[in-house]
């Protein structure tokens, strides 16, 4: 996983952002290759609001010139199509609400979940205090499912349970699901503990 920051003037941004298609140019990684998944955190200039554009390369420009800059065609993938839009309607001028989300780590992580009874293992994508994003085996939970999450609490395990807040069908490495922790005591702060272990073992922000 590739991350790196940008900074884009409002008007190269919206006539690279093409919403239709979930897919922006970015000035970034031209040393990637088509199919790397990256995570850019995206300022517009003038602005302070910031966001990260996470996805696959769906195409690498590596030489260019002052109006066509190297860079790369980031496929969004679907939870930052949201921020793209958020991005885009900055750089329009538009207010925007805006609020600082706790951090979110981009960590691949082994989880022990059950779904409808069936115990299944999955990597998660990236972690925060309210959820995190997973690869998903087999066939996808729909939104609103709930989910059971087993976490080691010493020599114990507790269940912590999340619902479904998206699913992203595609192959067996892009099949993904969002997931938004119910909270739940013991189980909620041991998720969070988690979460700051990540983040102070040098994850980078997604």
């Amino acid at each position: 996983m590739h991350s790196v920051s940008v900074v884009i003037e409002p008007a190269q941004f919206l006539a690279s952002w093409r919403e239709k298609n979930g897919t922006v140019f970015l000035p970034v990684l031209s040393d990637t290759r088509v199919g790397d998944e990256v995570a850019v955190r995206v300022g517009i200039l003038g602005h302070a609001i910031r966001a990260t554009l996470s996805g696959r390369v769906a195409l690498v420009r590596r030489m260019g010139r002052p109006s066509l800059p190297p860079g790369i065609d980031l496929q969004l993938e679907r939870n930052s199509l949201a921020a793209a839009m958020f991005l885009a309607a900055a750089a329009r001028g538009e207010p925007v609400p805006f609020k600082e989300r706790a951090p979110r780590w981009l960590a691949e992580l082994t989880l022990s979940m059950e779904r409808g009874g069936a115990r299944i293992e999955v990597t998660t994508l990236n972690v925060s205090e309210g959820g995190c994003a997973v690869r998903w085996p087999g066939q996808l939970p729909l939104v609103g499912d709930e989910i059971e999450i087993r976490l080691k609490d010493g020599l114990f395990s507790r269940v912590l349970r999340a619902v479904v807040c998206w699913n992203q069908p595609g192959s067996d490495r892009d099949r993904s699901v969002g997931l938004k922790i119910l909270p739940d005591g013991r189980a909620t702060k041991i998720w969070k503990g988690l979460v700051e272990r990540v983040g102070r073992n040098g994850a980078h922000p997604a």
